[in-house]
């Protein structure tokens, strides 16, 4: 099976419209659609929910390839909103325990960081051309406060191009079980966009971002 997980219904409503796949009634918290070998899953959206649905259905169904699409905020201007982006590599944006000998971004006991397998890479550029590679930041945090945002530039020395609420968590189960995945996500909002809030901008380009998620889907 390949699972495209996403954290919200609004992200994969137009790609649930277009495709029309069979509800799976399984689940009291798990959305979750299959269409043929594709499965299309819904979190939720946080760390830990986004972990408990990828690990309860790698359990349940042989899954075989992980496919994350979503929408994620900028910390670049040089990244235009509404474009689409993959992710090449994932950190947890406030984990620190540096005081441990741990590199910022590193969860005790884990890999400092985490990054989408090179094959599906490959495959994803033939298919989406021109779709520039970023480094992902997750964290339970809406990145919408100034703080935030100078938090992370600086801790990860301007490294980290976009971020979100979820991915690297499922990026995380992917590696626990050896899976390959990608992570695909479509820019809604950029902190410093003319004193434009955040929440805002999401708000106002979830409805265009959710279609281009359909297209990308499509596609794949």
């Amino acid at each position: 099976m390949n699972l495209v997980i996403s954290a919200m219904e609004a992200e994969l409503a137009p790609t649930i419209t277009a495709l029309q796949p069979t509800e799976i009634i399984k689940y009291d918290y798990i959305k979750l659609y299959q269409k043929g070998t594709w499965l299309f899953a819904i979190s939720k959206i946080g760390l830990v929910n986004a972990a408990i649905t990828l690990t309860t259905l790698i359990n349940d169904y042989a899954i075989k390839r992980i496919y994350n699409i979503g929408t994620v905020g900028s910390l670049k201007e040089t990244l235009p909103l509404l474009s689409p982006v993959v992710i090449s590599e994932a950190y947890y944006t406030f984990a620190d325990a540096q005081e441990f000998g741990y590199t910022i971004g590193q969860i005790p006991g884990e890999v400092a960081s985490y990054h989408s397998d090179q094959e599906l890479l490959a495959s994803f550029s033939t298919k989406i051309l021109g779709c520039q590679e970023v480094i992902l930041g997750s964290s339970d945090i809406f990145i919408a406060k100034l703080e935030y945002f100078q938090h992370i530039k600086t801790k990860f020395s301007n490294k980290i191009d976009v971020v979100d609420m979820e991915g690297t968590a499922f990026f995380q189960v992917a590696a626990k079980y050896h899976l390959p995945i990608i992570s695909i996500k479509i820019i809604t909002d950029y902190l410093a966009l003319n004193g434009d809030p955040s929440g805002s901008q999401f708000k106002k380009n979830l409805p265009q971002a959710s279609i281009l998620i359909r297209d990308l889907i499509m596609k794949l």
